[in-house]
This record gives structure tokens, sequence and C-alpha cells, in this order.
């Protein structure tokens, strides 16, 4: 009796052996995933007065995340980089490289994930994607935060909230506290509390609200709602509308005086088919420019070259986006942004500015939705050309901005087989 007894113990503890190990493997290699994500591009912008901005760059990242372990625990990593292919001196500014122009890398996350009755916290450095606070991926490499999040859903809504201490930069390898990223004077330090709600009961209406506050810097709030609605079997109709408020706060230690501003729009888009038509109108208030210093402005005429948000000024965006596989170019893409802006001021003097009008063209090669027979390991390449232009008119003078993108994305991932 004793012999068996012992027997079984020993067999038990082989079987809970084998299955942690079981476990380890998964965790760290059935269900885990490489990927590698490649990146070209290249910038010419003309600017009014020398110096132009010249660059290009290669580089991308390269990330491995585990996968859940017992269901609870996942671990992730990302690093970061950007090299230059061309650049000089003289031609800086692109914001591809480090000032001079000097080549980088950076590990931008690094992060565990802790999943409880499917809520996730997760913890140090990450992408977070709310209205205001975003990676503001338009150059090598995305802005990254290292933040202290909590995010999951209830039903039709979802939530995401958080203590944000520090900001990467998208062309930067340093994490600067909140406040410094805002702008404000050495030696003020702050962080920020950041929290958003989703509410999307079904796939034709969505609705938002998001804020953050950095103590003594900033405080923002943002709303937009977002209906779809069917007018035939291949017309829809999209209306949405977005409100921001922000303000200095608590010592007004980003500029040493209270400000307060605001900014609001609607866009309209009627979808036919492959065509998209859009409209646009936003309005920014004229006590202060709208400040997105924590990733992309949100407001819709957020545009290549300019995001029509200074004091007072008004904007309509025309604009369009056609998928071209409807007249047997499968695999393009094309869309353009008409925007007006006029009436904005210098706060606080009331001195006007000058009136924007920018035009932008964006045209996309995705290979995996060629119909042409592509190798399967070229299909992952999506190649994007952008031209913006901007006139500037201001007390009877006139100058422009030429602004030429071209960039490559080729990304790989491989493992992920328990996913």
């Amino acid at each position: 009796m004793a012999v068996t007894a012992a027997f079984a113990t020993v067999s038990s503890t082989l079987v809970r052996a084998q299955d942690t190990g079981n476990a380890l493997k998964r965790f760290l290699y059935d269900d885990a995933e490489v990927t590698v994500h490649l990146r070209s591009y290249y910038l010419d912008r003309t600017n009014p007065a020398p110096p132009n901005n010249v660059g290009w760059a290669g580089g991308g990242w390269v990330g491995y995340e585990t996968g859940w372990l017992f269901g609870a625990v996942r671990l992730g990593i990302v690093g970061y980089t950007s090299l230059p292919l061309v650049g000089s001196a003289d031609t800086d500014g692109t914001l591809l490289f480090l000032p001079g122009p000097k080549g980088y890398a950076v590990l931008g996350q690094a992060y565990g994930k802790l999943k409880l009755w499917g809520q996730e916290f997760t913890g140090f450095r990450q992408l977070i994607n709310q209205p205001e606070v975003n990676p503001q991926d338009n150059r090598m490499t995305p802005n990254t935060f290292e933040a202290y999040t909590l995010a999951g859903s209830f039903g039709a809504f979802s939530y995401f909230a958080g203590y944000v201490a520090k900001e990467k930069m998208r062309n930067s390898i340093e994490f600067l506290n909140m406040a410094t990223v805002a702008g404000a004077p050495e030696g003020v330090s702050e962080g920020m509390i950041l929290a958003g709600v989703t509410f999307a009961p079904d796939d034709s209406f969505k609705a938002r609200f998001s804020t953050y506050h950095v103590p003594n810097i900033l405080t923002s709030g943002y709303v937009d709602a977002a209906k779809l609605f069917t007018l035939t079997d291949d017309i829809n109709l999209r209306i949405s509308g977005q409100f921001m408020v922000q303000g200095s706060t608590g010592g007004h230690l980003l500029t040493g005086q209270a400000f307060s501003t605001w900014a609001g729009g609607i866009n309209v888009d009627l979808i036919w088919g492959p065509l998209t038509l859009t409209g646009v109108y936003t309005q920014t208030g004229s006590a202060a420019a709208y400040r997105s210093p924590y990733g992309s402005w949100a407001g819709y005429t957020m545009m290549l070259l300019r995001d029509f948000n200074r004091a007072n000024e008004g904007a309509f965006l025309v604009g369009t986006k056609f998928d071209l596989a409807a007249i047997s170019l499968p695999g393009f893409a094309l869309s353009t942004n008409f925007a007006f802006g006029n009436g904005a001021i210098t706060a606080g003097t009331g001195v006007p500015l000058s009136t924007n009008n920018e035009y932008d063209f964006t045209i996309d090669y995705l290979f995996a939705n060629s119909r042409l027979d592509w190798p399967d390991w070229l299909r992952p390449l999506w190649i994007r050309g952008r031209i913006g232009m901007l006139d500037q008119f201001q007390n009877g003078g006139y100058s422009s901005i030429r602004d030429f993108r071209v960039i490559a994305n080729y990304e790989w991932k491989f493992g992920g087989k328990g996913r």
C-alpha cells in the first residue's frame, strides 16, 4: 500500500511538471509571435525659404510577444531603429532621424500584461491609441509610452484608463515626462491621467469620450460620434461630429498664464461602392490654438502639412477615396483631400494670420490586394506615395510649401501557431 501511494505521488508530480513544461513551451514558443517590420521613408520638402528638408531613412522594428501563460500573463518587447540613407546637416528637419541627422535605435516597447475576467492590465513601455494620445506613426517609428493601463469591455462598452508617466516621441530615443513633452519649462515634471470610453452597439453607430489631465500643464476632453445610414443597396451615408476642449490647469506652468480653447467639426461621407466623397467643416476657438503635444491632432482637418487648428481658424475640407480595383487596377487606392482655412489669428492680440489652402494626394499599392501573381514573400509589401502642397496668403503676399514622400512597408510575422 505504501509503495502504491508513493508511486501515485511521483506520477502526479511528473504529470504536473509535464503540464507546467507544456504551458511554458506554449507561452514562450508555440503561441509566441515574432514581428519584423521594415520601413523605407523618403521625404523632400521645399520650404518658402532655405533650408529645405530632404532625407531618406531605412529601418523599422522587430518585436517578440509571448503567448498567454495559463491564460493570464503575457510579455512583449519591440525595438525600433531609423538609419540615414540620404541626409545632410543643411537639409535636416525631416523628423526621420535624430538632429544631425543621426540614426537611432530604441527599445520602444517592453511590457507585461495581466488578464483577469477578460480585462487587461499592461505595465511599462507600450503603444497607446486614444484620440489625443496616440502613436502618430507618420515617420519612421511611432510614439510609445511608459504607462500603466487597464482596458476591457462590457457588452457594447469598451474602456481604457491609466497613468502615463513618460512618452518617447516619434523621432527620439528618450522617454520624457509629460510636462516636458508638452513644452513646459525645464525642471517641470508631471505625469498624465488618461481615460476613454467607447460605445458601439452595432456596426452602424459608434461614440467615444476621452480625457487626459496633466497636473499644472493641460487638461483636455474629447467626444465624437458617427452614424451610418443605408440609403440604397450600394450607397451609404455616414455623419460624424466631434467636439473637444482644452485648457491649462493648476499652476499654469506650460505658458505661465491661464488659457483655454475648444475645437469642433462635422464630417459627412457619401459611400458609393469603391468611392467615398467627404465634406468637412471644423472651427477652433479664438482664445488659443488647439495643442496636440501627445500625438496626431484628432480633428477632421488633420492634413499632411497643417492641422488647421490655429486660434479662430475655420476650415472646409473636401476629399475622395477610391479603390482603383473598380477600374481594373486592383491593389491601387487613391485619396485626395483639399482643405481651405481662414480667420486664424494670433491669440491674445487678434493679429490676423495667413489664409492657408492645402492639397494632399495619396496613392497606395498593396501587393496582397493585387490580382497579379506576386510571389508569397512579396505580398506583405505596401508602397505609398504622397504629395502635399500648401499655399499661404497674407497681407497681399504669397508663399508655398511642397512636400513629396515615398514610403514602403513590409511586415513579416511568424510563430503564433496556437493563437
